[in-house]
């Protein structure tokens, strides 16, 4: 087959542009031609399959898409873009949000939480673009997302759920792992510097335990210089590593604080397939990965609770660490995390979901 990526930009390096790179791989690996692009080309060429990993810039130009390559146009929801101006989910007070789109709340969220896009929230016309990709065949990262979508108008028999692929489960580095050597805890955060990921929390965890530990964070951004300044001894900043999943070798825990409603989850779904458990905040589709007391644990309020403000905390993300600091502990949640890798995010059944759609 002859195959077009759209909306992958070669100067990003998040998630998505490291699914659909693993995901053309895949699929170069069984035959197929896959051209990966930013923007659709000027000149639409003849394609037997056409993904979307953004919507295009503009409702005339996913028309134009339409028009060429009718049902052989397909889109893969990485975010909440289609029903979010924020992109992110969750309102200006940072409670996670629920809400279907809405003209005028939607709009004021946006211009209270991001006023320097003000003009550009106030006349993006999503409205226009969710009544365009509603015929579109949709492909949703979590069971999540395609209930958000569906929520938002998408026929159900349109969405499909399709679980990332991004590797095999190294088992060989599973088997070596040392569990707590010398008594302390390896936790590990890979990810973006910001705000809303949750470190500056993850850094107030750590000083809180009772465990002794050691805090490892892989990556940089805007709110790095302000991380440092309030981390202590026992955190490392490696800065941004192109080998970052390296450091899961050497990890007892992943750690996952977003705050935001996280489609997906990728890094900790990777620390799954590196046998390593994860500890999280209950948001978004990570619940389509991990199993609480399986593979991992959600941060949660005294009482149990773990998908409600109460439990994104810097006191209830501690309590979760100290909790999985036991080396028998970890190693039965880590053997369970690689046996669900191995089940949820297998390379072929990836590669016959996708173009059997």
């Amino acid at each position: 087959m002859k195959i077009l990526f759209t909306g992958v930009y070669s100067h990003l390096h998040g998630g998505l542009e490291c699914f659909a790179g693993r995901a053309a791989d895949a699929l170069r690996a069984l035959g197929h031609v896959v051209d990966v692009v930013g923007d659709p080309p000027e000149v639409l060429d003849e394609r037997d399959y056409v993904l979307m990993h953004k919507v295009p810039r503009t409702p005339g130009e996913l028309s134009r898409l339409k028009s060429k390559y009718g049902e052989k146009l397909h889109f893969f929801a990485h975010d909440h873009e289609l029903y979010c101006l924020r992109r992110h989910y969750y309102d200006p007070l940072r409670r996670l949000c629920d809400r279907t789109y809405s003209f005028f709340p939607c709009r004021l969220c946006a211009a209270v939480t991001r006023p320097k896009w003000v003009w550009r929230n106030l006349t993006s016309p999503i409205r226009d673009f969710i009544d365009e990709m509603r015929e579109v065949k949709t492909f949703a990262t979590s069971s999540y997302i395609k209930a958000n979508l569906e929520r938002n108008g998408f026929p159900p028999d349109r969405v499909r759920v399709v679980r990332p692929y991004f590797t095999r489960p190294f088992t060989d580095e599973a088997a070596a792992r040392k569990w707590m050597p010398e008594g302390r805890l390896r936790v590990l955060f890979i990810g973006q510097l910001l705000a809303g990921k949750g470190v500056g929390l993850l850094i107030e965890a750590a000083r809180r335990m009772k465990t002794p530990h050691t805090l490892v964070i892989v990556g940089a951004g805007r709110d790095e210089a302000r991380l440092r300044q309030m981390a202590g001894d026992d955190v490392v900043f490696t800065g941004w590593r192109n080998d970052a999943h390296r450091f899961l070798a050497e990890a007892d825990v992943c750690a996952f604080p977003s705050l935001w409603n996280e489609p997906f989850g990728m890094v900790g779904a990777e620390a799954m397939a590196h046998g390593v458990p994860t500890v999280a905040f209950d948001v978004g589709g990570i619940r389509d990965w991990l199993v609480p007391g399986e593979t991992g644990l959600f941060a949660a309020t005294e009482s149990g609770e773990t998908r409600v403000a109460a439990a994104r905390c810097s006191d209830a993300l501690s309590r979760a660490l100290d909790k999985i600091a036991d080396p028998a502990e970890l190693s039965r949640m880590g053997a369970n995390a690689l046996a669900k890798a191995g089940e949820l995010f297998d390379p072929d059944r990836f590669t016959r979901s996708l173009l059997s759609f």
